[in-house]
């Protein structure tokens, strides 16, 4: 087990309002909302599961489409068309388990369309915290998840019984001014860390100035002005399409 999984349903439940709010998540989700529309539409019955009605403004107004922001437990084998899944799977503590879970949902022919943080999300953090806890205490503990490479989801599809498989990124670069408005952006979007290895005691001041610092000397904006110096943050979104 690697994630404490009630905690990640607690950020994602604590943040329901703010997640809404995100810049984001709301490109993600358009994204991935485009995806579905575009879809032939002989399909008949779909469920969303990561996300509420009011993320997906067109999908929203079609009654055969199930909008869950959590998992949809009573959803039976072999019964949908189409299953999308959005930004949940990279908190999986068995992935191959899971995606086949959801792969059973859908008839033959059904469409199985996910999107999830991939492995190049927030790598300056890390590094960052990384080194900032190497100097002040000698040892580092796991900040940031451990995330699935492109290919890892690629390769999965294939597995649980996909085919026809599309995978697809989409690199978002974000400049903050301060690394709190970076962690605050975290929060809001209900991605705080809950590896179940992580350190339990709060985060302290000088913690937080000393990642700063390394994030400012490693990792500032080229682009930003002299008197202006920002930090940029990755997030690299993953898009899987398949066919069952």
């Amino acid at each position: 087990m690697l994630f404490d999984i009630n905690r990640v349903k607690e950020n994602k439940i604590r943040s329901r309002e703010s997640r809404s709010k995100s810049f984001l998540l709301k490109r993600v989700f358009g994204d991935l909302e485009n995806r579905i529309l575009d879809l032939p539409q002989g399909w008949k019955r779909g469920l969303i599961e990561g996300c509420r009605k009011n993320d997906l403004k067109e999908l929203s107004k079609i009654n055969k489409v199930t909008i869950s922001e959590l998992s949809h437990n009573t959803t039976k084998t072999q019964s949908l068309d189409l299953y999308a899944s959005l930004m949940q799977l990279h908190w999986s503590n068995d992935p191959y388990s899971d995606f086949f879970e959801k792969v059973k949902f859908l008839k033959t022919e059904g469409h199985f369309m996910c999107c999830l943080f991939g492995s190049e999300t927030l790598n300056e953090l890390r590094d960052s915290f990384f080194k900032a806890e190497m100097k002040l205490f000698g040892e580092a503990s796991p900040r940031i998840s451990p995330l699935p490479e492109i290919r890892d989801v690629g390769n999965l599809a294939a597995k649980v019984g996909l085919n026809n498989c599309v995978v697809d990124r989409d690199i978002i670069k974000v400049s903050y001014k301060r690394i709190l408005d970076l962690f605050l952006d975290i929060k809001k979007m209900g991605e705080t860390n809950a590896i179940l290895e992580r350190r339990k005691s709060l985060t302290t001041k000088k913690l937080v100035q000393e990642v700063e610092k390394f994030y400012f000397k490693n990792h500032r904006d080229k682009k930003s002005r002299k008197d202006s110096y920002t930090i940029n943050a990755t997030f690299e979104i993953i898009f899987l399409y398949g066919r069952k």
